[in-house]
């Protein structure tokens, strides 16, 4: 008799090991089949939302020769320019852009700052310094032109009919 018990202990311990596998088997199956249902369901996503995409348009970056920040105000190639400044994202940008584009001077070249830049804001002030001599006394209101030549400012000007009057020479 004794030894049908031991027969019948060592089927239950079987049996339980059996079922304990078949726990774990399902877990790793059900863990595996989520994980592969998140990924199908989040490509799905990302394609739908743009991120993912076999044509992506490649836009090649440009160098632009027409801005200026204001660190690099004095010293640009030129011997003589101008820059004009203001923040292209103010409600007389429009007016500002269209002055800056009847500068029409063979000889001469105009830059852009964009005082709305990160970049530039440290300079914008209350009081401006029309006669700076490097770039960390610059002090700029909008709209403002700045006339270099040789490296040191020769105009400073800040009312819009005397900067449209200066283009235009």
């Amino acid at each position: 008799m004794e030894k049908k018990t031991k027969e019948v202990e060592v089927i239950k311990d079987i049996n339980e090991d059996v079922d304990t596998i078949k726990k774990f088997i399902y877990i790793l199956v059900g863990v595996a089949v989520v994980a592969v249902g998140l990924y199908f369901i989040s490509t799905k996503l990302l394609i739908k939302d743009g991120v993912i995409d076999n044509e992506v348009e490649h836009k090649d970056e440009e160098i632009s020769y027409t801005t200026v920040l204001a660190g690099n105000v004095f010293n640009r190639p030129e011997e003589n320019y101008y820059v004009l400044a203001y923040d292209a994202d103010s409600s007389k940008a429009s007016i500002y852009a269209a002055v800056l584009n009847t500068f029409n001077d063979p000889e001469g070249k105009i830059y852009f700052m964009d005082l709305g830049l990160e970049a530039n804001k440290p300079y914008v002030k209350e009081e401006s310094n029309k006669k700076p001599i490097n770039a960390s006394e610059l002090a700029l209101k909008e709209p403002t032109l700045i006339k270099i030549k040789g490296g040191k400012v020769d105009k400073y000007l800040e009312d819009l009919e005397e900067i449209k009057k200066e283009l235009k020479r």
